[in-house]
């Protein structure tokens, strides 16, 4: 009996040995990253290590104000950086619904400003296949309205 009361108190003891040594360095590394260096040496690892940096990007993604951030600075960064700009125009048509929901959201604001509604339809004059879409829809539209 003796012995088993022993276990027990040496587990208890360990198990707030362990916790104390947990809280402790969890103190430890918000300590550490008061210090602007070793934010950069932390960052920097995060950058280069490609896993961790997975890890870390799947972490804000969960975190709606993270994410809003990460689109915000890619979308300022895309506005000053043609290669970016490209890059990121050539991932959204990879995803055909939201090419659909980003066009469907513009579409609005094209259409409230003069200058982008005449280069929309410049662009859109510059595609065939789309300027026959377009001129079809529009028949169709006057063929219907004739009809009613």
């Amino acid at each position: 009996m003796k012995t088993e009361i022993k276990k027990a108190i040496g587990i208890v003891l360990a198990v707030f040995t362990l916790s104390a040594c947990a809280q402790k360095q969890e103190s430890a590394v918000k300590d550490m990253l008061k210090d602007p260096s070793k934010q950069e040496e932390v960052l920097t690892l995060m950058v280069e290590d490609h896993d961790l940096g997975k890890k870390y990007i799947t972490k804000m993604m969960d975190n709606d104000h993270a994410t809003g951030m990460m689109v915000d600075e890619l979308v300022k960064a895309a506005a000053n950086d043609t290669i970016l700009a490209g890059k990121l125009s050539d991932m959204i048509t990879g995803y055909p619904d939201l090419m659909l929901l980003t066009t469907h959201h513009f579409m609005p604001v094209i259409a409230n400003d003069s200058l982008l509604s005449d280069n929309f339809c410049d662009h859109t004059l510059e595609h065939e296949e789309l300027e026959k879409a377009m001129h079809n829809k529009m028949e169709y539209k006057k063929s219907m309205e004739k009809n009613h």
